[in-house]
């Protein structure tokens, strides 16, 4: 049978296909929105031949890949087109190390659509660091290239994070960070051996809004404060043989033999946890920094957590941090306060010249349970907060379980020093000191304190040649540190009068619990201003030997001693106070040689310097102490601080 078409058949197709054809009812459908999935943003140790993949995108028919090592694409390394499926492995490896840029665009034969996060980044697998001794600098710039092939002046690379992934360790290198303000993502791990300087403090600026943490590490955790993990710049050996299990072996400290020095450390407004950690090494200085706005610390310099009560199996040695300046990167947490700088288990190390300014945290403190011997920590100035809702007042200086031959010298605050030992443990071995702090002055601002200037809570502590003002009470003496205790040549005036516990005194001897207080020596000080000069109470054990002999009393308002004791002696002490000619003690159980009068001090220039220094040969002071084994000239010793 035959077909046959009419040319009116033939007109009527042909206005059909004209009319589907302007009605739209073709294939002009637009692309739909998608996301790249994989590899994620800022991935690294991703393979050679990755895996990628991407949402469906509606209406799409096909795909097309990129890759480029520069995040605006001017440049392609490898372009893949009309894919069908939303995955592809690539086949053809990528460079070692190197950071790619990828992005995927969604077409159909009218339209295209680019990925709404186009433009991910991720860094490949890279080789491990193969020794360089011809290297001897490695060079960071903010406008450098974090590859493989930079890292010299003429091509630097980007972040410190990076660099510090392809220096190799133990080989005296050095990454040399240029002027410029730095972006850190990433935390810089420190290799052993590997020095980090930048151009200066003002000039080298390391900005971090926050670093990344492992998966496997809870930020809210309690323990969370201990973790170096979120510190930027970290120089962290391992210190148990199961990580972060006190109870498995310690782990003797790595020979760090490097140092960090030469920039700031900027935390913008405390949204990054640390800004150097240092564990487990030995032979670290860090100086010249500037460590600003950090959320918890600012460093910390520590063997690493430990069981408390426990002497620590090792200490860190040769460690010097010096000429660095903290601001406000300590933290008020509803347990504790943080430090500034932080530190433990040290032996031998040296800490100077050291400025902390804080409207929140403590300015030195330990960290675990501390633990120190021989350790120096001198010419500091520390201003923190007069108003603290635990403790009263931020602390200058907390130190926990201090062993022999440390020292606190030439430091200047405002709030107060706490020197503690668990009970029991650190004594001092005869002919040695825990802790001779000297030449130390504290006058709190406000006037308004009830906080001492010095808590004494471990044993073996000498405090000399110090000047404490406007304080609640001068010095504390705990039953932690009840024994061998010499308070000499020290000038305390005013503190505040309030009728608390401590009357206001000048030094305030407590033992609230059943242990013996002895060998507690107060020589040739002056108390100028006091409600109480001396109060010693007990409701244990008592208090034996102790010796008040050579001071200046000036102005007490109540009493210049009020005790409670087996042995105190009190001899060879001046009292001055207009309208007085009694003394008023208590307490004591031999006494001799005291005087009243006038000293004729020079009572002209700083009350810490010449204030109370004797006016002439005939000031009432000379020559009129005791010999109580240290230095004088004349006769005699002279009553008060200061030897004419």
């Amino acid at each position: 049978m035959e077909i046959q078409v009419g040319i009116r058949e033939v007109v009527l197709i042909a206005w059909l296909w004209i009319f589907f054809s302007l009605s739209g009812c073709d294939d002009d459908v637009p692309v739909g929105v998608f996301n790249q999935v994989t590899p994620v943003a800022d991935a690294t140790g991703v393979s050679i031949t990755p895996a990628f993949s991407w949402n469906d995108a509606t209406g799409a028919d096909s795909y097309h890949l990129l890759l480029s090592r520069k995040d605006d694409f001017s440049t392609i390394e490898i372009e893949k087109s009309g894919l069908e499926e939303t995955r592809y492995t690539l086949t053809e490896p990528l460079a070692k190390g190197y950071r790619y840029y990828w992005k995927v665009i969604a077409r159909n034969a009218d339209h295209e659509r680019i990925a709404e996060n186009a433009g991910l980044s991720f860094r490949v697998l890279a080789d491990q660091v193969q020794p360089s001794p011809l290297i001897s600098n490695y060079y960071v710039s903010p406008a450098g290239e974090d590859n493989p092939d930079r890292g010299s002046i003429e091509k630097p690379f980007k972040t410190l994070a990076y660099a510090a992934t392809q220096v190799p360790a133990d080989e005296n290198d050095t990454i040399v960070l240029l002027a410029g303000t730095f972006i850190e993502t990433e935390p810089a791990v420190i290799p052993l051996g590997v020095n980090v300087t930048g151009a200066g403090q003002d000039k080298t600026i390391l900005s971090s809004t926050g670093v990344a943490i492992p998966r496997d590490v809870d930020p809210k955790s309690s323990q969370y404060k201990f973790w170096y993990d979120g510190s930027l710049i970290q120089l962290v050996s391992p210190h148990r043989s199961s990580p972060r299990n006190n109870n498995s072996p310690a782990l003797p400290p790595a020979n760090g033999n490097q140092v960090i020095s030469n920039l700031t450390i900027d935390g913008n407004t405390k949204s990054l946890k640390a800004g150097v950690w240092v564990e487990n090494r030995s032979n670290v200085e860090l100086h010249h920094l500037t460590f600003k706005n950090l959320a918890q610390r600012g460093a910390v310099v520590a063997g690493g957590n430990k069981n408390w009560f426990v002497y620590p199996e090792y200490y860190l040695k040769d460690i010097r941090i010096h000429d660095c300046v903290f601001i406000n990167s300590g933290k008020d947490l509803p347990d504790e306060s943080l430090g500034n700088l932080n530190i433990a288990q040290l032996d031998g190390a040296e800490i100077y010249n050291i400025t902390i300014q804080d409207n929140e945290g403590y300015g030195i403190k330990f960290i675990y349970d501390g633990y120190f011997k021989n350790t120096k920590i001198h010419d500091c100035t520390i201003s923190l907060n007069e108003s603290d809702a635990k403790w009263g007042e931020d602390i200058a200086i907390e130190l926990w379980n201090i062993g022999p031959g440390n020292e606190i010298y030439r430091i200047n605050c405002n709030t107060w020093l706490s020197l503690v030992n668990h009970p029991e443990i650190f004594g001092s071995p005869n002919g040695t000191e825990n802790m001779h702090v000297r030449e130390v002055k504290i006058i709190d601002q406000d006037g308004n304190s009830n906080k001492e200037a010095v808590e004494i809570g471990a044993p073996g502590i000498e405090v000399s040649h110090s000047y404490i003002e406007n304080k609640g009470f001068g010095m504390a003496i705990w039953d932690m540190g009840r024994k061998n205790i010499t308070i000499r040549n020290t000038i305390f005036y005013n503190t505040t009068q309030k009728e608390n516990w401590a009357s206001g005194a000048a030094i305030y001897i407590d033992n609230s619990r059943s242990w013996m207080f002895q060998d507690i020596h107060i020589y040739n000080n002056v108390f100028d201003t006091h409600k109480v000069a001396i109060k010693a109470t007990f409701t244990g054990a008592g208090i034996s030997n102790v010796q008040i002999k050579n001071n200046a009393f000036l102005n007490v308002g109540q009493s210049e001693l009020e005790a409670m004791g087996s042995t105190i002696s009190f001899f060879n002490n001046l009292k001055f106070k207009e309208g007085s000619a009694t003394w008023s003690t208590s307490g004591t159980t031999a006494l001799g040689d005291n005087v009243i009068g006038a000293p004729l001090f020079n009572n002209t220039g700083s009350r810490w310097d010449t204030f109370y220094r004797p006016s002439t040969i005939n000031s009432f002071v000379v020559d009129k102490g005791i010999n109580v084994g240290l230095p004088f000239s004349g006769s005699a010793p002279d009553i008060g601080a200061f030897e004419f």
